[in-house]
């Protein structure tokens, strides 16, 4: 009887394993290679907020927009936004521990707040030159009443994929711009 051999030899199954792990390889890099975008994201410029709106007993960040967008870069993607409003500590009677939000469709939550901040966080479609879904923080429980400019806002994000990001809050006064974060004059 004749022996007849199989179509693998064990030196077919070595050669193969051998080309097969550069393509391993090579597969893996790829998400490291998409994933670096997210490193360094492009700019859409910051938010334009255009009117004090700090009263006794509440924040309003309501119309906040991207403008520095137009017309070149006409976008509307998802972005996680974070909103940060701090408080100068001036006077200890004040408050934010007890602040609390609201906002159309509750899509901004309150991730932390202390006496002296209270951070926002919400994902939101933005789309060029339109504005934010905005929030009122309301923080005045008791009597004491915020002193004036004792308040800052900054809003920034970064779109979920990775690829823009809001810069921060610019807002314009009576005298004219002043540069992210807004310091509000209750």
């Amino acid at each position: 009887m004749t022996d007849v051999k199989s179509g693998l030899s064990r030196r077919t199954v070595i050669k193969s394993a051998a080309w097969s792990v550069p393509v391993i390889a090579v597969a893996a890099a790829a998400p490291m290679a998409a994933a670096s975008t997210t490193t360094n994201p492009k700019s859409v410029g910051p938010l334009v907020e255009s009117s004090p709106n700090v009263k006794d007993s509440v924040l309003s960040a309501s119309s906040s927009r991207v403008e520095a967008c137009f017309p070149n870069d006409t976008f509307s993607t998802p972005f996680n936004l974070i909103a940060t409003v701090t408080f100068d500590n001036s006077d200890p009677a004040f408050s934010l521990a007890g602040a609390t939000v609201t906002s159309a469709g509750n899509v901004w939550t309150v991730a932390s707040r202390t006496a002296t901040s209270v951070t926002l966080t919400a994902t939101q479609t933005v789309a060029c030159y339109s504005g934010i879904t905005g929030f009122d923080l309301a923080y005045n429980a008791g009597s004491a009443v915020p002193p004036l400019n004792s308040l800052t806002l900054n809003i920034s994000g970064v779109s979920t994929d990775g690829t823009r990001k809001i810069d921060g809050l610019i807002s314009s006064l009576d005298n004219g711009p002043v540069v992210g974060p807004k310091v509000h004059d209750a």
